[in-house]
């Protein structure tokens, strides 16, 4: 009964600790570039227009993406009021409901102790925490398809339950129209084919039945899709039809056999994003790795995991275009398979002894950083210079990183279990409460739209009210400007953007346009620009009507959206 209580309040101190963790700095911040600024202003304008079915940017169809992450952040921003916060809480949730998964699956297949150290082991890993406090899709899928692999593993590896069956299908639905690769819990049933073929997994769980698992995916995807299919198929409405063609081939399968950005090699993921991003699991492996193959073969639930993250990897290997967030959903498996071990094996010294060297080291980076910040005078100038900051902000952060590194050197002196959680509320807490605080005002544009709204007020007291539209136009400046603004599109090419936005600017007097002054914006004298100082480390000046040329050659048949 005693180790039952022990077991039971370590739990629910690890739950505590991980949503203050991953909860801290909500509301602290705005969304910051390159991609929180595009999901917020895209579940914004759901929530102002009405309109939720197709997302919308900047009153321009948003074709790259499904819509289930920007409906959370937009039904948060309902209930919250406020888009700072909305914007986190969707992945925030998920983060938690994904540890939740790993320690009751860690469980059903072994014990507490390996799904309290497997839990750990996943929250210590840096992947895991920058999706969790950032606002990316990632997180959210990575969510939906691990609810699939723990209702396969259910069904097959611990008990019938066709309940958890059917709930992993709907779950891979959720995942594919929040971004299309929440088809990934299918992979896991090909291990788990073979070793139900092999005899090391019941074959009653096999019935007629599961034919009925697509289906289910199936229906949880045309309830949005159908409606769509609808507008472009039936209505013949062009635009919902372009839609269509980019979401469901440009985005899906042109976008993973041949990807036009984020191109790597195929090794990105096995040398470049698993070794620093997976590391606390992985060092649990290189320590323990001696037992995995015995381990493994003894254990059929934890082999299929581990086969599925393979296929996970591999799959995302072949593609050109890889970015590091897409092998998320892998690391909850890797989490366990390491946790397995470490709770067989026991935690030795030379584990304890490397951990509290890693956080050494990086509490000794970032002490070091703020004494540099703080008392060289080079470093700082160097740093406003490079990010248009001033000394204020600069002597801001170093004392935060003092902070920082001073706390996380004091953990040192505790037992480990204590000294590694106390050190990474430490590491996650300040930086994502002071820091981001701190940062704010450099990582959106809100003071270089003020600044040209003071301008335009200025120059048009005589002429009444101003349009004011944007050039090489980023969701950030949309989000945050205090005044309507028109653009030309996100994928006009440039001359025919120019073009139209020169013949925008002519059309009346109390016209402004914005151009980043490495745009080159043609058909205008640049002599009467102003420059308006930088944001994002792009100058960006500020051109009036009276500024036009007469006449201009370039093509001017985009169109404005406002």
């Amino acid at each position: 009964m005693t180790n039952i209580f022990r077991h039971e309040r370590k739990v629910f101190l690890l739950f505590v600790v991980a949503a203050i963790i991953i909860f801290s700095g909500l509301g602290f911040r705005d969304a910051w570039p390159p991609d929180e600024p595009r999901f917020a202003l895209v579940a914004k304008e759901m929530v102002t227009s009405g309109q939720w079915l197709i997302p919308m940017r900047g009153g321009e169809i948003y074709p790259d993406k499904p819509p289930v992450f920007m409906w959370g952040i937009a039904l948060f921003y309902v209930l919250t009021g406020s888009l700072s916060v909305a914007m986190l809480l969707p992945n925030a949730i998920a983060s938690l409901v994904t540890l939740t998964v790993t320690y009751r699956l860690s469980r059903a297949l072994a014990d507490e102790r390996t799904a309290i150290l497997s839990m750990l082991l996943l929250l210590l890993s840096p992947q895991f925490l920058i999706q969790a406090k950032f606002a990316q899709i990632d997180a959210l899928v990575a969510c939906f398809i691990w609810v699939g692999i723990y209702g396969f593993i259910r069904h097959f590896c611990i008990a019938e339950s066709w309940r958890c069956y059917f709930i992993a299908w709907g779950a891979m639905g959720l995942g594919i129209i929040t971004k299309g690769v929440g088809f990934l819990p299918i992979f896991i049933l090909i291990p788990l084919s073979f070793l139900t073929f092999k005899k090391q997994l019941p074959t009653t769980r096999w019935k007629k039945r599961a034919l009925l698992g697509p289906l289910v995916m199936l229906g949880v995807v045309l309830v949005w899709l159908g409606p769509v299919l609808y507008l472009g198929a039936h209505q013949q409405d062009p635009t919902i039809q372009q839609y269509l063609s980019n979401i469901l081939l440009k985005q899906t399968a042109q976008r993973y056999a041949n990807a036009w950005h984020h191109i790597e090699p195929w090794y990105y993921y096995i040398f470049k994003v698993i070794p620093v991003f997976w590391f606390p699991a992985l060092i649990v492996l290189a320590f323990k790795g001696k037992g995995i193959k015995r381990l493994l073969s003894d254990n059929p639930a934890y082999l299929a995991l581990a086969v599925w993250v393979l296929l996970v990897v591999a799959f995302f290997s072949f593609s050109p275009g890889k970015r590091g967030v897409y092998v998320l959903p892998a690391l909850p498996a890797v989490a366990m398979i390491s946790g397995l071990l470490l709770s067989r094996s026991g935690i030795s010294k030379a584990i304890g002894n490397f951990a509290r060297s890693v956080t050494l080291v990086i509490s000794l980076v970032v002490f070091i950083t703020g004494t540099v910040l703080l008392l060289n005078e080079k470093t700082a100038s160097s740093l406003i210079l490079r990010f248009h900051s001033d000394l204020s902000t600069i002597t801001k952060l170093g004392a935060i990183c003092l902070l920082i590194g001073m706390m996380g050197l004091f953990t040192q002196f505790l037992n480990l279990s204590k000294h590694l959680v106390s050190w990474l509320v430490i590491i996650t807490v300040i930086p994502s409460t002071m820091g981001v605080w701190i940062l704010n005002e450099i990582r959106t544009p809100s003071q270089l739209l003020v600044r040209a709204q003071t301008q335009m007020s200025f120059l048009s007291t005589s002429i009444g009210n101003f349009d004011v539209g944007i050039v090489d136009v980023k969701e950030q400046y949309l989000l945050y400007s205090p005044f309507p603004l028109a653009h030309f599109g996100y994928h006009t090419e440039k001359e025919r953007e120019n073009g139209t936005a020169w013949a925008w600017l002519k059309a009346r007097p109390a016209r402004f346009l914005l151009a980043p002054k490495d745009y080159l914006f043609q058909c205008v004298d640049l002599e009467k620009a102003l420059s308006l100082g930088f944001a994002h480390r792009d100058e960006w000046l500020l051109i009036s009507s009276d500024a036009a040329y007469a006449t201009c050659s370039l093509p001017s048949d985009a169109p404005v959206y406002r």
